[in-house]
C-alpha cells in the first residue's frame, strides 16, 4: 500500500489523473487578408509592416483563432455567432476584449483553457520577436501560466496566399479542463481530517462522491 502525504506533490497529482479524464481540444482556424495602409495586430500585440489585416474589428488573425478553438471545445460554436461582423458593436474592437470575453463564454461552462499551441502561417513579417510578448499577452488575459501558451510563426516558402504576402492564416489548438472537477479535489483534500490518504484511489473516490 502506498501512503501519500497531503502536500502540495500529492495535490498535484490527483489533479492531474483527474484533469486527464475531464478535458476537451478544440482547434481554430483563420485567414485574413493583408492591405497597405492598414494595421498588423497579432496575439494582441501591434506589429510594424507595411501592410495589414483587412477586418470589421481590429483583425486580429491570431486571436480570432484562438477564439474559434476554445469556443469549439467547449461546443459553443464560433466567433462568428458570438461576435458577429454585421454587428456595430464590433468595429475595429480590441480582439483583446473578444479573447476575455470568450473565456468568460467557457467559464459558464465551467470550462478554463489548460494549454494552447498556435501557429501563424506569414511570408512576411518576421515574428520572432514579437513572439514572448503574444504568449505573455495571452496567458494574462486567460490566467495562466505563460508555460502552457505555445506560438510558433512559418513562412510558406513563398507558395499560397500566405507566400505571395496577400494573406496570414492561424491555425490554434487549445485543451480546455473542467473546472469544477479541480475544485472537488481541492476541497476533498483541504477537508482531511487526518490529512493523509492511503491509495490514489481512494483519495479519487474521496473527492468524486
Amino acid at each position: 500500500m502506498v501512503r501519500l502525504s497531503w502536500t502540495n506533490q500529492a495535490k498535484n497529482l490527483i489533479s492531474n489523473i483527474l484533469n486527464n479524464m475531464n478535458f476537451r481540444i478544440g482547434y481554430g482556424y483563420d485567414v485574413h487578408r493583408l492591405a497597405e495602409g492598414e494595421t498588423l495586430w497579432l496575439g494582441g500585440v501591434l506589429i510594424p509592416h507595411s501592410k495589414g489585416t483587412v477586418a470589421h474589428s481590429d483583425g486580429d488573425v491570431l486571436l480570432h483563432a484562438l477564439c474559434d478553438a476554445m469556443l469549439g471545445a467547449a461546443k459553443m460554436g464560433d466567433i462568428g455567432r458570438h461576435f458577429p461582423d454585421t454587428s456595430s458593436d464590433y468595429k475595429n474592437i480590441d480582439s483583446k476584449i473578444l479573447l476575455a470575453q470568450t473565456n468568460e463564454l467557457i467559464a459558464s461552462k465551467n470550462y478554463r483553457v489548460g494549454n494552447l499551441d498556435v501557429t501563424v502561417a506569414a511570408q512576411q513579417p518576421k515574428l520572432k520577436l514579437f513572439i514572448p510578448e503574444m504568449e505573455e499577452t495571452i496567458a494574462r488575459i486567460l490566467g495562466i501560466d505563460i508555460d502552457a501558451v505555445s506560438i510558433k510563426a512559418t513562412t510558406t516558402e513563398e507558395l499560397g496566399f500566405e507566400g505571395r504576402e496577400e494573406g496570414i492564416s492561424v491555425h490554434a489548438v487549445v485543451l480546455i479542463v473542467y473546472t469544477d472537477i479541480v475544485d472537488k479535489i481541492h476541497k476533498g483534500l483541504d477537508d482531511s481530517e487526518e490529512g493523509r490518504i492511503n491509495t490514489v484511489e481512494e483519495a479519487k473516490e474521496k473527492i468524486t462522491t
